[in-house]
């Protein structure tokens, strides 16, 4: 009985050692799950540094310089030399970092250009694209119209006598411009055009054909009266003698015309 008592003493005993040595070695075994975090972290920071440094690399003009810059248009007011001395200044930045868009607002902003589109194409070339303004018509003093009814103002303004002269209130262009289109038709069957057409501050009309022939048409139904004057003007040339130089239509029946006599008008042609 004595031995089978010590025997279950010492088993008890080596089982406790055992349970001791299991606890220290796992109370003093080092750990590593701090390994990959660190490993992830190093490596987002590598990136973040390379990408860093590329893009400083790319930054660089001395690197990535702009080679060529070609301007592409058909113009008749503008100049290849006046476009490219715009633009240098700014494509001396580089290839990636120069700003397309403030190239095209750059360019836009002279008074003949009208549409501008840019783009960068590999591996060192800015291809730019201008249309030209295309006046239509004349617009107050020193002014041009285009097809939108925007007017533009360049700094040397050319003759370009043969477009119409325009002229109204502001934010009236649009108006003044349609007005003109249905005018000119009233009278191209006379095989006259409209030279010139306003509208005053009081929104009346007055407009001179290309005979040098000025009409006062007033606020009131200013296409009815043209339209009215149109029916009649060949009867009144074959019924008077001299040259006729204004009428002014602002009569609900009729109209009053002012004439040149002969003599007058061959004493001031010579």
């Amino acid at each position: 009985m004595a031995a089978a008592g010590n025997q279950r003493r010492e088993t008890g005993l080596r089982v406790a050692r055992k349970k001791l040595q299991a606890r220290r070695k796992h109370a003093f075994q080092p750990g590593f799950g701090w390994v990959k975090p660190a490993l992830a972290l190093l490596t987002v920071a590598g990136s973040a540094i390379g990408l860093t440094l590329m893009l400083k690399w790319m930054e660089d003009p001395q690197q990535w310089p702009v080679g060529s810059v070609l301007i592409e248009g058909k113009f008749r007011h503008l100049q290849q030399a006046q476009l490219q001395q715009a633009v240098a200044p700014l494509a001396a930045s580089g290839f990636f970092v120069v700003d397309v868009s403030e190239i095209q607002a750059h360019l836009q902003a002279l008074a003949w250009v009208d549409q501008v589109s840019v783009r960068r194409v590999w591996p060192d070339e800015l291809d730019i694209e201008v249309r030209e303004q295309q006046p239509v018509a004349r617009w107050g003093t020193g002014g041009f119209i285009n097809t939108r009814a925007e007017v533009f103002r360049p700094q040397q303004v050319p003759e370009l006598t043969s477009l119409p002269m325009l002229d109204g209130p502001e934010g009236y262009q649009r108006r003044v411009l349609g007005m003109h289109a249905r005018m000119q038709a009233l009278v191209k069957p006379l095989a006259l055009e409209v030279d010139r057409l306003s509208l005053d501050a009081r929104r009346a009309w007055r407009l001179r054909l290309s005979n040098g022939l000025t009409l006062e048409v007033g606020r009131n139904h200013p296409l009815k009266r043209v339209a009215r004057f149109v029916k009649v003007y060949p009867a009144i040339l074959a019924s008077a003698e001299g040259r006729l130089t204004a009428v002014d239509l602002r009569y609900s029946n009729g109209f009053a015309a002012r004439w040149q006599a002969p003599e007058t008008a061959v004493g001031k042609s010579g």
